[in-house]
């Protein structure tokens, strides 16, 4: 299964946002990285590697030890592929960051009924910007190895990026395409933990081609990526309290004109109007299934002006009001 590369014109606005970023963390560290910035897959994936490498020496040097070489994720990259299935590829790679403790973090896996958690701990001792860009591109490493192995890119349904509280969460959103929280104790992978059970279908003739732009594979942005970014943008407004963003807000978020932005969702088969609905209604789901919110309280939090205009848009994509489907999904969890 190859993975395919997006062009430079497609490449470059969603990878602006993090090499700024990592450009700044490297300034305040007084690191030089060579070469110009990036404007191609190959270019960024050997200047992301080099400037990632870096910061984590300077973060490793705070804790006293040495980081995992290029080496040693090479050849934890090839024992993986050893998996049958997602599952046991996560339990290998728990197995294997165990072996290289304390450099290689702490590796967890949680299952709660139909969500999964992939839990990273770095088992750092000093905290610092630096090291916490660091364990982030270190989550999205296991997140790009792990669907790669499946030979699937599965939709991630949250993603925590540890306890610095960061005023834009946009680079973060583009890099996992998915809702991001910053602000807790976790580094960790939300998703539907159906996909734990997806074979491991690679093969080691195609290892080489992988990991020659290894973590950088992800950025193979389809065209479905730009959906998942506008579902992201969505869910992340619901989950952390902020008005419902808009066709214009969105597609200037994007860094888009509005008609191109239109254009290329119609290209994919959807329209900005779907994924919205789609992204409400999943939010809706959550809300409704932590019970302490009310059927109003709910509406608010979705932008809806009143409860009534809810409870039809709700039934509209559900085919049950909000509180049918509360008590369904009770009786479910009570009957399994």
């Amino acid at each position: 299964m190859a993975m395919n590369m997006p062009s430079q014109r497609d490449l470059q606005p969603a990878l602006r946002p993090l090499i700024d970023l990592l450009q700044q963390e490297l300034a305040q560290a007084g690191i030089r990285v060579s070469g110009a910035p990036p404007i191609s897959i190959t270019e960024f994936a050997h200047w992301y590697l080099e400037a990632v490498q870096r910061l984590e020496h300077s973060a490793a040097s705070a804790d006293a030890h040495a980081p995992m070489s290029r080496r040693e994720v090479e050849l934890m990259c090839r024992c993986v592929m050893s998996a049958v299935d997602l599952r046991e590829a996560v339990g290998l790679l728990a197995d294997y960051c165990a072996m290289l403790s304390p450099r290689a973090g702490q590796i967890t896996l949680t299952v709660n009924g139909d969500n999964a958690v992939f839990q990273l701990d770095s088992l750092r001792r000093a905290r610092s910007s630096a090291a916490s860009l660091v364990d982030i591109t270190g989550l999205f490493s296991f997140l790009q190895l792990l669907q790669w192995l499946g030979g699937v890119e599965f939709p991630l349904q949250l993603v925590r990026i540890g306890p610095l509280q960061r005023d834009d969460l946009m680079p973060f959103l583009k890099l996992f395409r998915a809702p991001v929280l910053a602000g807790g104790d976790l580094y960790s992978l939300e998703f539907p933990a159906m996909h734990l059970a997806r074979p491991v279908v690679r093969t080691r003739a195609e290892f080489a081609e992988f990991f020659e732009l290894f973590p950088c594979a992800v950025f193979s942005n389809p065209a479905h990526g730009l959906a998942q970014q506008v579902e992201a943008l969505v869910s992340a407004a619901v989950m952390q309290g902020r008005p419902i963003p808009g066709l214009a807000e969105v597609a200037a978020t994007l860094e888009r004109p509005p008609s191109t932005f239109r254009r290329q969702l119609q290209r994919t088969g959807t329209s900005f109007r779907t994924l919205r609905d789609g992204s409400l209604a999943v939010q809706a789901q959550r809300l409704l299934l932590r019970g302490d919110l009310s059927v109003e309280q709910i509406a608010s939090r979705l932008g809806f002006s009143d409860p009534g205009t809810f409870r039809r848009a709700f039934r509209k994509w559900c085919g049950v009001a909000p509180t049918r489907w509360s008590a369904d999904a009770v009786e479910r969890r009570v009957r399994f």
